[in-house]
């Protein structure tokens, strides 16, 4: 019999076996522990991904009236640059012949030809043409929209009926803005709906 407070060699080998499985199952704990925290992450990272997506996706979502027209589309041919186009059924055209090559998307400060915005159109871009006469406020704000979404391009046009009118393939919505501030609202909801909607999709 070992003397009080000394271990044998059997007692020391049970200890030390013991406090073995003690750090085995510590390790083995432990790593459960983190196996469930990374999949709390990773659901997080699901759930807060998913609820993004769907933000996002509700914010694509017209609220308000479609206050736009349809035309009957045009024949797609092209014509020689410089060469005019006068057979457009609606101002600013919405479809019809048009220059071999669109311009380049972005805000103009001088008006363009219609034949060269028109091939914007068929690519499925959303084109702003204001009336020189909109002052300056009015201006900035339509300036914040175009550089709010892609696929827009944005110019003054004399020839416009209205103060504003946005126009995309085969549609068309033209206002004036009188005493009133800027409907955005009605103008973003345009550029969601038919965004993306030409015969030709060009990224």
């Amino acid at each position: 019999m070992a003397e009080k407070g000394i271990f044998t060699k059997k007692e020391r080998r049970e200890f030390r076996r013991e406090e073995q499985r003690k750090e085995a199952e510590g390790a083995k704990r432990l790593r459960t522990t983190k196996k469930a925290g990374w999949w709390l992450v990773t659901v997080a990272v699901v759930v807060a991904a998913g609820a993004g997506i769907w933000v996002w996706a509700k914010s694509q979502v017209p609220e308000s009236p479609d206050f736009s027209r349809a035309f009957p589309e045009l024949s797609r041919n092209h014509i020689q640059v410089g060469q005019t186009f006068r057979g457009y059924n609606s101002n600013p055209p919405t479809s019809g012949s048009h220059w071999p090559n669109p311009l380049a998307r972005g805000i103009y400060a001088e008006e363009q030809p219609d034949e060269a915005l028109v091939h914007n159109l068929e690519h499925g871009e959303i084109w702003i043409a204001y009336h020189p006469r909109v002052g300056e406020e009015a201006m900035e704000s339509l300036k914040k929209i175009a550089n709010s979404y892609n696929k827009i391009i944005m110019t003054p046009r004399s020839k416009n009926d209205t103060d504003i009118a946005l126009s995309a393939w085969t549609r068309l919505d033209a206002f004036n803005l009188e005493d009133s501030p800027l409907d955005k609202k009605r103008i973003e909801d345009f550029i969601k709906r038919y965004r993306n909607k030409g015969p030709e999709l060009v990224p």
